[in-house]
């Protein structure tokens, strides 16, 4: 079966290499040029940009197979070095080549099209999730073509399927063995793309960095930091490090300790109860939550009370913005309570030996 697909394909190669097969496949790519038009115009309106994106390079791919299958062809006949066989094969390989780069161009065509989209809306919720996904069926789906179209090439040209599929199994290994920290890292990826911990524009802490994570690469993610720098961080290094994601928390905490001073000691029950009412009516903060307000420590030169709460939004600035009313309300409470907020102090006593000592030592201004 082998021998006769092969002598159908060299037969006809050679009368692709002829005048007549030259004018024959000529005009059977003008025809097919035109089906590819006529299908762009009258198709649907999800599969146009895919015939449209493909059109092109299968034309001018084919075109370009048939005129070097020709021009060989020639030279075959006059180039003892060159056989039929060689044209044949040389022609096939060109052809493999543009129908794999057709399918790569429509394939991405059509994972970047708004049908697909549209279908894995209905899978993946969060916008940032799908471009992340889409991101990597793309690179996939590239591999695996470009692969494909490899191996076919390599079947072209008389090599066994079976040693092609051990050359490309071996070469893997070895490959991956060879680059192991950057197999690391690509393998890193396609987790960080399944797991999905973060997605671009999350904000994301791990180990002693932080920032917005701009682009997941291959072989490294790109983050930008706070001060506005690049940070490019191997993907395996997430595999093995804890990573935090303040970008999809669920609140923002309010977590503060105000300090009183000692002789206010009378009014802290009062002022517990009445910032403690404050915030359970206070429209920013989630009533679902712990709402704590307790003295809770003897200071060195205070009397602390702790807030906990939790705010409904996680926007930083608007965060700020009702944290600081919280603390404006707090101010005002122990204000109407009659007390004050307390800070560092030391307070000397004189010991009554210190005294006398002072009452008897001889002032400045005393005539001697």
């Amino acid at each position: 079966m082998e021998g006769l697909n092969r002598a159908e394909l060299f037969k006809d190669a050679q009368f692709l290499q002829s005048p007549e097969g030259l004018l024959g496949g000529t005009v059977v790519l003008l025809l097919f040029w035109l089906l590819l038009r006529l299908l762009e115009r009258w198709g649907t309106s999800s599969w146009s940009p895919v015939i449209r994106a493909v059109r092109r390079p299968l034309v001018l791919g084919f075109g370009l197979a048939l005129f070097v299958g020709w021009i060989f062809g020639l030279l075959a006949h006059n180039l003892s070095a060159l056989t039929e066989r060689d044209v044949a094969r040389l022609t096939t390989s060109i052809v493999l080549i543009v129908i794999g780069r057709a399918l790569i161009v429509g394939g991405l065509k059509f994972l970047h099209s708004a049908t697909f989209n549209r279908w894995l809306m209905r899978e993946i919720e969060n916008e940032r999730e799908r471009a992340m996904m889409v991101s990597l069926l793309d690179r996939i789906y590239s591999i695996v073509i470009v692969l494909v179209t490899f191996a076919a090439i390599m079947v072209a040209f008389g090599v066994s399927p079976t040693a092609v599929g051990a050359v490309l199994g071996g070469a893997g290994i070895g490959i991956g063995f060879g680059t192991q920290q950057i197999s690391q890292n690509f393998l890193s990826g396609l987790m960080l793309f399944f797991n999905r911990p973060f997605a671009e524009g999350d904000w994301i802490k791990v180990s002693s960095f932080e920032g917005t994570v701009e682009r997941i690469g291959w072989y490294h993610t790109r983050i930008c930091t706070f001060d506005q720098r690049p940070l490019f961080i191997p993907n395996a290094l997430f595999a093995t490090t804890p990573i935090e994601n303040p970008g999809r928390m669920y609140h923002r905490r309010i977590y503060e300790e105000i300090s009183l001073r000692y002789e206010d000691l009378a009014c802290v029950s009062q002022i517990v109860r009445d910032v403690k009412q404050m915030l359970q009516q206070h429209p920013a903060i989630d009533q679902s939550k712990t709402i704590l307000v307790n003295f809770n420590q003897w200071g060195s030169s205070s009397i602390n009370v702790m807030i906990y709460a939790f705010t409904k939004t996680t926007d930083w600035s608007l965060w700020l913005d009702q944290q600081q009313d919280v603390f404006l309300k707090v101010a005002d409470i122990v204000k109407a309570a009659g007390a004050d907020f307390a800070f560092p102090s030391t307070t000397l006593y004189a010991s009554p030996g210190f005294q006398s000592l002072q009452a008897a030592a001889p002032r400045p201004d005393t005539e001697q």
